[in-house]
């Protein structure tokens, strides 16, 4: 299942990210997955395996999809993964991002892995309302 937070930039997307993460510890029967372009490491707590993906120099919508990809399969007991600012981190507009959408979708519905995505936008595209 994908969630979405979709809203314009300074609205407050990262740091409820960051406590929807955070809350899930209470909740979630395995592992959960940070991950995120900027540095807010302090604010993730220690049991979340926190991942800054520039360390990785600059990612593609495939080369994301194949790192979420390679996180399940290195970890089958990842139940939950988290990806903030989605359109800062690809540096595409988030209307041209629904095949991603659809392949990570296919993914979480295959592994059974729950997917919290923001991403910054005026106005969700139409393609997206289903997972608002």
């Amino acid at each position: 299942m994908i969630n979405l937070i979709c809203a314009p930039k300074g609205s407050g997307k990262t740091k409820e990210m960051i406590k929807r993460a955070n809350d899930a510890l209470d909740v979630c029967k395995g592992h959960i997955v940070y991950i995120t372009d900027n540095n807010q490491s302090a604010e993730i707590k220690a049991a979340i395996r926190f991942i800054d993906i520039t360390q990785y120099g600059k990612v593609t919508e495939e080369e994301l999809l194949g790192f979420i990809k390679g996180i399940i399969a290195s970890d089958s007991d990842v139940k939950r993964i988290y990806i903030d600012g989605l359109v800062r981190m690809l540096g595409v507009a988030l209307e041209d991002c629904e095949e991603l959408f659809i392949a990570i979708e296919t993914v979480s519905e295959l592994f059974k892995v729950d997917v919290t995505i923001s991403a910054t936008a005026d106005k969700t595209p139409k393609f997206l309302k289903k997972y608002l």
